[in-house]
Formats: structure tokens, sequence, C-alpha cells
């Protein structure tokens, strides 16, 4: 013992030793009740800490704090209730353990038992109770929970030492290959992300060139691949596949080196590279900047506790209460949400675009389409210009303008545009919405040919531009699980390729896959890769030759095959389905929004319908100063109707006296918001400043 230590005094020494076992105590049990919930989630999901392109040190360090820096605020909180004495901090360290024991029998009885909230609840702080007085009263407790001190350090390390989280955490990044032949050839590289060819079609069985004028520009000078299909369905590995040709395999992560021959790789000594990926990270950080971590270390770690925060009140909250939360499925990497000023710079308007911020580009989905297009530079070595961009990706919130139509990325009312619905009336309203957003999808792609045209590059640059998947409406709830009777949405995707020099369009019938797509990009520029794919070139004889589809299942990865003669007839029922609903760009901008019964009513006096509904307007503060050069519209009409439910009653909806909607009210198949409310309107309907909207009940014969 050394003099300093013999000469302190036992009160010090006891109070020092309490402190660290209250300590472990609280560690411990905050493993079990947050930490190891959080740890196996994203063992089963490690595509979290891919799409946000985070370094191995952020997730180790991330991984230690969550385990470590918690219990040690309840610590503090402990010792500063207990200046008002001894037994107020043993007070405070018992009802902290009754909490985290409640916390950690709430998520064992929510999976064992059926039962309600209040149940759920009152059972779990029962046993938090319970158990925090046996802890005072039992000296095997209290021994038994010391014994269990080394439980955070053994979850921590079995975490970062799993097999994808260590291939994460400590990277064995790919580098640069070499490949046979050399071209000057820029490559331009778009891939969007729950886009279906037939959202673009129109009834000639083209792209429809009046409501999608960027795609159609680009049709009009390269191969369209009318029949190109993806083989999975989800994108952490749906994009990878595009990304190396190669089929999605189970156990590989969206990350270089689980990809090591990717299209990064592959001209990584010819090309330089500006690529901007959003939900993987193929491109290792030799070879590509990563924009996603220009954001400091604080912001980074607050956004990682902020989205897993929220997932795991999922794990832990009672159905209802759960039922509540905002999506965690919504949005990739971001289903957190944003504040509300920082959703607002995410549109790219002319009259916003300079609110486009580096500080938004963490959740700005145009911002950082806008700052990629940007990055596009023509001298010097060629450069791989690569995008993949999560549009038109639920959050549905843009308009073809490039206005928003809601600030903020989550619903109004949770689970609007995620749950399941038995009224077609609502599944038609997403439907349109995902119209809506792919309009602005398309302004995004003219602006990107206005640039590679100002800088000389649109002629010499090969072009490519597809998606990874598609998107279903069935009235279930998931609407991106490829199956037998959803494939003929998820499964047909845009690929137009433009070679260097080409400059008139054609089209070509062949059954491609998206992982033809690489191969065809090196047979066009005359290039061996030098690796092998499962891939095949769309001009070779095989893929021209494909007369069967073939899909592998997310998870189970069985092979679905269907025959193309039998899918062209699902599809084309697919596109006649939008036709009827929206019509084509032909019949004008305002013809998408005239979906619903009783059309004829649009355009008439509000007179025309019936009563006016007591709705309470989820944007009703928005509806009183409105202003378009904002860059926000609140066009869509979003709320609870008062008095009496009868859902699945005709409406229609007038703004400043003039019908502009029709549609019908709905409920939610689960949750308990009522009878709701939800339609569209044109922008056109809003006039500066003050604007009257209201819901009238169309009672039959109305008009």
């Amino acid at each position: 013992m050394s003099t300093a230590e013999a000469s302190a005094p036992p009160r010090s020494r006891s109070t020092l030793r309490e402190a660290v076992w209250a300590y472990l105590n609280l560690a411990v049990l905050w493993t079990f009740a947050v930490a190891q919930p959080l740890f196996d989630l994203l063992k089963d999901n490690p595509e979290f800490f891919a799409a946000r392109g985070s370094a191995g040190f952020d997730i180790v360090s991330f991984s230690v704090l969550i385990v470590v820096l918690p219990p040690a605020v309840l610590l503090g909180v402990e010792l500063l209730v207990g200046l008002a004495g001894g037994p107020a901090r043993r007070g405070a360290h018992v009802v902290l353990l009754g909490m985290l024991v409640a916390l950690i029998a709430a998520q064992a009885l929510k999976k064992a038992i059926d039962a309600s909230d209040p149940v759920l609840i009152a059972v779990s702080l029962a046993i938090g109770a319970a158990l925090a007085a046996l802890w005072v009263r039992a000296e095997p407790v209290r021994s038994f929970l010391n014994v269990l001190s080394p439980a955070p350090i053994v979850f921590l390390a079995l975490f970062l030492f799993s097999s994808q989280i260590s291939e994460l955490a400590f990277p064995d990044e790919a580098r640069a290959r070499t490949i046979g032949g050399v071209t000057q050839a820029p490559i331009v590289m778009v891939l969007f992300d729950e886009l279906p060819v037939n959202t673009l079609l129109d009834d000639r069985g083209e792209i429809d060139a009046e409501r999608y004028p960027g795609f159609a520009e680009l049709a009009r000078d390269a191969t369209w691949f009318k029949n190109a299909y993806t083989v999975y369905d989800s994108t952490e590995r749906a994009q990878p596949a595009i990304m190396d040709g190669n089929l999605p395999e189970r156990g590989r992560q969206p990350i270089s080196s689980d990809h090591p021959n990717s299209i990064f790789s592959l001209f990584g000594r010819t090309h330089r590279m500006n690529v901007s990926e959003e939900a993987t990270t193929v491109c290792s950080r030799d070879l590509c900047e990563d924009q996603r971590l220009d954001e400091s270390y604080g912001d980074r770690m607050s956004s990682m506790a902020e989205d897993l925060g929220l997932v795991w009140l999922h794990v832990v909250s009672p159905p209802d209460i759960e039922a509540e939360l905002t999506s965690v499925s919504e949005n990739w990497g971001n289903f957190g949400g944003d504040d509300e000023e920082a959703a607002a710079r995410e549109t790219v308007t002319e009259e916003t675009e300079a609110l486009n911020t580096r500080a938004n580009l963490n959740r700005g989905r145009p911002a950082r389409f806008q700052e990629w297009i940007d990055a596009i530079d023509p001298g010097g070595r060629p450069g791989l210009n690569f995008k993949h961009t999560l549009l038109p990706h639920v959050p549905w919130q843009y308009l073809p303008s490039g206005r928003l139509y809601r600030r903020l990325p989550n619903d109004a009312i949770p689970g609007l545009s995620n749950y399941a619905y038995e009224d077609q009336g609502q599944l038609d309203v997403l439907l349109q919405r995902h119209y809506l957003q792919t309009g602005f999808t398309d302004l995004l792609l003219r602006r990107l040919w206005d640039k590679l045209k100002r800088e000389g590059m649109w002629d010499d640059a090969l072009i490519v531009v597809a998606a990874d998947h598609g998107v279903a409406f069935p009235h279930r709830r998931e609407r991106r699980r490829l199956r037998r009777d959803t494939a003929a949405e998820i499964a047909p995707i845009p690929l137009l390729i433009k070679a260097p020099g080409q400059e008139r369009g054609r089209v070509d019938d062949a059954w491609v896959e998206t992982i033809d797509i690489l191969p065809t990009v090196f047979d066009v520029l005359n290039l061996d890769p030098r690796v092998e794919m499962d891939g095949k070139s769309a001009f070779s004889d095989e893929v021209q030759n494909r007369h069967e589809l073939r899909f592998l299942i997310r998870n189970t990865f069985e092979v679905l095959r269907i025959p193309a003669a039998q899918f062209e007839r699902e599809r084309q029922r697919i596109v006649d389905r939008n036709l009827r609903l929206f019509g084509t760009g032909r019949d004008g901008p305002s013809r998408i929004y005239r979906i619903g019964p009783r059309p004829e009513l649009i355009g008439r006096p509000a007179s025309a319908a019936g009563e006016r509904l007591p709705v309470e307007f989820s944007y009703a503060s928005e509806y009183g100063h409105v202003d378009p050069g904002s860059g926000y519209v609140p066009t869509h009409v979003v709320g609870h109707v008062d008095g009496q439910e009868r859902p699945g009653r005709h409406i229609a909806v007038a703004v400043n006296g003039t019908i502009v909607a029709v549609g019908n009210t709905f409920e939610l198949v689960v949750g308990d918001e009522g009878e709701l409310v939800s339609a569209m309107v044109p922008e056109s309907a809003f006039r500066p400043g003050r604007n009257r909207v209201e819901v009238l009940e169309v009672p039959p014969g109305a008009g």
C-alpha cells in the first residue's frame, strides 16, 4: 500500500468503491436493456453502417460509447441526488436499477404475451420494482449482479468481432485493378431507387416525353433496353449487383471488401472518381472520397444515436404505442426524420438552390445529387461519375416542379404512406405521389443533361441510367417484396445506355438483368475487365435469346422463374392500370390529379358538391401564408374527420371555392386514427397568401 493510499480517509475509499460498483451495476442492466438488443439488431442489419458510409473508427467508438457512456450519465444523476445524503443516493440507485429491469422485462413480455399496452407497462414496472426490492433485501441478488459485471465488455467484444460487423469495423478495402484496353470516354452512371419502368410509359409503350422529358431526352440518343429487370428487390444487394455484375449472395455486405471487382476498382487506374453512394460503401476509401464523412464526428455520433434510439423504441414499446412511432423502414439511413429547417433546404428549385449547403448532405437527397453534378469535371483524366440516389424512393414529398409539399420526411399521420389498405382509393393516392416524385426525379436528370452539354461531355460520354428495383402497390403493407404476385411491378426497371458518339436512339427488346449492366459497359467500351462476372453483355447471344426471367427471393435466395411471354402480359396489365388512373403527359399536367370517384366535379364550384365535412387539417397552419417562391406548397390535403365516423364516403376537396380533387375517406388497418382524408391537389390551386381549403361530402347524384 502506498503512503497516499494509507493516508486516504476510509470513508473516501468506501465511497469510491461504492461508486464503482454502482456504475458496474448500471452498466450491466443498461447493456441488457439497451446495448445488447441494439447489437443484435445491428448484427442482423449491418447495412445500417454501410448505408451511412460509417468508417471503422466510427463503428468501434460508437459501440464503446453506447456501452460506457449512458451508465456514466446515470451514475452522475445518482451522485447528484446523493448530494442530499447517502440514503437519497441509495434510493436513486434502487430506482434506476428498477427502471432498467422494467425495460428488460418490457421487451421479454412483448414477445411472450398478447396483452394491452397498460397491462404490459404495469407488469413491466411491477417486475422492475420487485427485483429492485430484492436487490435491497437479498445479498445473493446483489452478488449475482456484481458477478455479471464483465457482461458489457463481453457483449461489446462479441458484437465487434462478429463476422459481418468485423468486416465493417476492421475493413480490408478493395484496390484498383488493371483491365485490358484503354478508353478516354468519361462515364456517367445514375442509379435510381424504387423506380419501375412501368411508371415512365405512355399509351404507345414509349417513354412519356411530355411527363418525363429528361428520360425521353436520353432515349432519343441512347439504347433503351425496355425489358430490363432486377434480380433482387432490396437496395443493399440490388445496387452492388449492378456495381460488380454478380448475383447477390447470402452474407455479402454492400462494402468494398465483399465486392472487390466493382466498377470502381476496375476503372480505378484509368478514371478519376466522382462517386456518391447513398446506401452502400462499395467504392473503397482508397479510391473514393465519402462525403458522408464530411460531417463532424460529433454530428455523426449524434445522428447514429438518434436513429438507433428510434429503432430501440420500436423494440421496447408495447404494440399500440409502437404503432404511433415514426416508421423505421421508410427512410434509408435516416429513419429518425429531419428538423424542419434542414428538410426545407432539400428543394432544388431555382429560388432555393443556394440553400443546399454541405450541412444538409447527410439528409438532403436533392442536395447530394446537385453536389455530385457540380463535381463533374471534363478536364484531365476521364472521370467515372457514379451516382446512386434514393429517389423516387419514399418518403414521397416532392412535386415535379421541385417544390416540397411536406417539410418533414415523416407522414403527418403516422403510417399514412406505409400501412396496408383495404381501400383502393388510398392506394391510388400513394401511387399518384410516387408518380409526382418521379417527375421530380426527371427534373434532376434534366439538370444533369444541362451540365454535360455545357461542358461538352454529352457526345463523348458513356451514359447509363438504371434503377435497382421497382415498387408495388398491393393491399398488403410490403410494397418492396418481390413475390410471384408483385414481380410485374417490382422487377421491371428503366435501363438506357448511350455509347460514346451515339446520336440515334434505338430500342432493344432483350430481357436484360441488372447484373448484365456492367458487362455491357465493358462491351460498349471494347474493354476486357479480366475478371469473371455472372452477368453477360446485353448484346450477347445469351441475353438476346433469353426467354425466361429469374429472380432471387429476398433472404432465402431461392430462384423464382417466370416465362418472358407471361411476364410481359402481367406487366402490361400494370401499365394499363397506370394509364387508366393517370393518363399520359399529352393530357396535360393536371391529368395526374384527376383520380378518384366523380372526377367530373373537378373544376366546378364548391357548391356542386355537398355539405362541408369538419376536418382537422394536418397542414392547416400553412394555408394562411402560402409562398410558392419558398419552394414549399401544401398540396397534400390530409387530416382527421371529426364527428361520427363513416369511412368510405366520397369527398371533394375545394381550394378557394373551386373543386380541385376528389376521393374518399378511409381508415388505417392498424392504429386508432379514425376517419381520414388524404388527397393531392395541383400547385396551381393555391395563390400566394391566404387560401381556403374545404373538404365536402359528395352525396349520390351531386353535381
